[in-house]
């Protein structure tokens, strides 16, 4: 259930689009799978945040499909980072992510 009763729920399809157009590094010939790219977001993060224990910050399939379908739309600063690098974005509102406030 949203926030506010005025909150619509709406399918992020610019950031399901950008992981459709990645070619899956386990399957030829398809696209990257929401559990890759959690896996590439999670490599991402360790790789920006070295030294440091970002475990808490990791995410898997389910919290990539929370995004697509459009039920969370700000994640963290260091998962949106993650995010931009490994689906190749400039910044956030490429991958429609914004603070619903």
């Amino acid at each position: 259930m949203p926030r506010h009763p005025d909150t619509t729920i709406k399918p992020n399809s610019a950031l399901g689009g950008a992981r459709q157009r990645l070619l899956s590094p386990r399957r030829s010939g398809q696209c990257m799978s929401r559990t890759e790219l959690a896996d590439a977001v999670n490599a991402a993060l360790d790789a920006s945040c070295s030294g440091r224990d970002v475990t808490t910050q990791y995410v898997d399939f389910r919290w990539v499909g929370t995004l697509e379908r459009g039920e969370h739309r700000w994640p963290s600063e260091a998962r949106r980072a993650a995010l931009r690098q490994v689906l190749g974005a400039t910044c956030d509102a490429e991958l429609d992510l914004y603070s619903p406030r």
